[in-house]
């Protein structure tokens, strides 16, 4: 490969390291975003839990009709909360799984052009050990015929 290969190859190694970062920041603010949404469920869930336990209690030791149509429309209202806490959990963790994906193609191109360079770097060191070697079999040649040439003169 000619030089400017090589230097193509870096340089589309160098765009697939920041599209690697980006995709690993991407991965990372999913993930955040997810872990809060599982939060805010997992909170509204226990609170779901407990207000229907106050209900049971009052229930129990009695409770007014308004004071139960309060309740009622209360925890009607929560249910709706928890079912869209629920949604956003979910589409946060199909982006999650979005970003994954992408983090892991960025991945593996990076990782191609990496192996590109070394394919490249190794026939490069190649070709410079067989210069090298014709070099010192064409200095060895001379040596060894000005060496005959000087024994052939005495």
């Amino acid at each position: 490969m000619a030089t400017g290969s090589i230097e193509i190859i870096k340089m589309l190694k160098e765009i697939a390291e920041k599209e690697v970062n980006s995709a690993t920041e991407a991965l990372a603010d999913a993930m955040k975003v997810a872990d809060e949404a599982q939060s805010k469920y997992d909170m509204l869930v226990e609170y779901q839990k407990d207000y229907g336990k106050n209900l049971k209690k009052s229930l129990e030791t009695g409770i007014g009709a308004q004071a139960y149509q309060n309740f009622h429309s209360f925890f009607s209202k929560l249910d709706q909360a928890v079912k869209g806490q629920l949604e956003m959990l979910e589409t946060a963790k199909r982006h999650v799984q979005l970003q994954k994906r992408h983090w892991k193609e960025s991945q593996r191109k990076k990782l191609s052009y990496e192996v590109l360079e070394q394919r490249q770097d190794t026939r490069q060191t190649k070709q410079l050990l067989k210069k090298d070697q014709q070099l010192m079999d064409e200095f060895a040649m001379r040596v060894g015929r000005k060496a005959q040439s000087n024994i052939e003169k005495r």
